[in-house]
């Protein structure tokens, strides 16, 4: 099914506005966990990955991890913000309760919004403070500052797995199943990426050997020398 069908279907099954938001919440639940796989392929699997990055561009890399890592956290922010700021209504699933009409769903979903909130309060935090803004006794390091929470991949993991669990809720009850969001999305190209990088600092390697032993001709052919 085409993304406009799943949201059609959504629609509905559970009502305009209800299905709408409910759609796009699914999508953007399941592009996080594409990004957090992502970004754990490159960065948080192995310390052989991190010293072929250091190989082959390592201020490029550490900018990427540290682009991602905010990209991360702020996602899962604004996932799970309040449902308007000031006069501006916000998409998060805190909104999810409020457009269910069956009670026993609401309730099940309030109590997951709760523990959705609590397990990204760390992500708004860091999103407030240093991400969105720039909190200026934290960037002075002013003894005053209250220091950001630590933000560990066990954290974000387990925000993670919250945030599956609510969306869940919802899949079971209209959908009568389960979604498993870390396989929505093939992520592939993190180790696409790290075995072309292998290759070409192997490459790289051998061709500067070559030059030190006064071969200037590698890898071309007679014709263009």
């Amino acid at each position: 099914m085409t993304g406009a069908e799943i949201e059609q279907r959504n629609i509905d099954l559970m009502g305009e506005t209800l299905g709408k938001q409910y759609s796009v919440l699914f999508r953007e639940v399941a592009a996080l966990h594409l990004y957090w796989n992502e970004f754990l392929e490159l960065f948080a699997t192995n310390d052989e990955r991190i010293v072929r990055l250091n190989q082959a561009a390592p201020t490029f890399f550490q900018m990427l991890q540290d682009q991602q890592f905010e990209t991360n956290m702020s996602h899962l922010a604004r996932l799970t913000d309040s449902s308007a700021t000031g006069t501006k209504q916000n998409l998060t699933v805190r909104n999810l309760p409020d457009l269910v009409n069956d009670q026993g769903l609401k309730d099940e979903l309030l109590r997951h919004v709760d523990d959705v909130v609590s397990k990204t309060e760390f992500c708004r935090d860091w999103r407030n403070r240093r991400f969105a803004h720039n909190d200026l006794l934290l960037a002075t390091q002013d003894r005053r500052a209250k220091p950001l929470p630590t933000a560990t991949k066990e954290k974000i993991a387990d925000a993670l797995k919250a945030l599956s669990d609510m969306m869940n809720v919802v899949e079971r009850f209209y959908h009568k199943g389960l979604c498993s969001f870390g396989d929505v999305i093939s992520h592939k190209g993190a180790g696409s990426l790290l075995s072309i990088l292998g290759f070409g600092i192997k490459a790289r390697d051998q061709m500067l050997d070559e030059l030190k032993q006064g071969n200037y001709t590698m890898g071309q052919s007679p014709d263009s020398i």
